[in-house]
């Protein structure tokens, strides 16, 4: 593995190594920066991340104020995963201030994955779930959920509006093209 004995320094990737690992390299004073994700407490690492909190609070609030949505779906990532974390706490507040009630049954599991998300947003649907905007914690899961609200012949945007998160580069090639936050992973690098 990567670590004192054959590397000058560590960049490390949103979780790719566990805690315990992060504790014992800072102990020996080995170089780390932390990628997407906060060191554990009581180490002081340097970190880059993005402001996942207000990216998602804005896009949500873009859904509410502009759009008039109320029955919001978020599609969360990976348990424990930060990013997923954050987003869901800015999800969280844009209804607060759009005076909209959290409901726990909007809420489904998207892991950041195509097809998990295509598995939610079909259990939405065939659980009869109102909703008319999706918010997608990445813009993979916004792309299960358009496939899933096609299959159910709902229309987007005029049926549901969907906005992602990150940018990725098919984004805008999505017809139609996927409103999403911008999240520079190249300049975090």
């Amino acid at each position: 593995p990567l670590a004192e004995h054959n590397t000058d320094g560590l960049l490390v990737f949103t979780e790719s190594l566990d805690a315990a690992e992060l504790v014992r390299l800072h102990s020996i004073g080995f170089p780390v920066v932390l990628l997407h994700q906060t060191p554990p407490d009581s180490l002081e690492i340097p970190a880059v991340t993005i402001e996942n909190q207000s990216g998602a609070q804005k896009i949500v609030e873009h859904l509410i104020g502009v759009h008039g949505c109320r029955r919001i779906v978020f599609l969360k990532g990976p348990e424990g995963h930060e990013d997923s974390l954050w987003r869901e706490s800015g999800y969280r507040e844009a209804l607060k201030s759009g005076r909209i009630p959290f409901d726990p049954s909007l809420v489904r599991r998207g892991s950041f994955d195509r097809d998990q998300a295509h598995q939610a947003v079909g259990q939405l649907l065939a659980d009869g779930v109102e909703f008319d905007a999706i918010f997608a914690g990445d813009d993979e899961s916004a792309i299960g959920a358009l496939l899933a609200l096609r299959q159910a012949g709902r229309r987007v945007p005029e049926d549901v509006a969907i906005v992602g998160f990150d940018d990725s580069l098919f984004a805008r090639t999505l017809i139609p093209p996927l409103t999403t936050v911008r999240a520079p992973t190249a300049e975090v690098g």
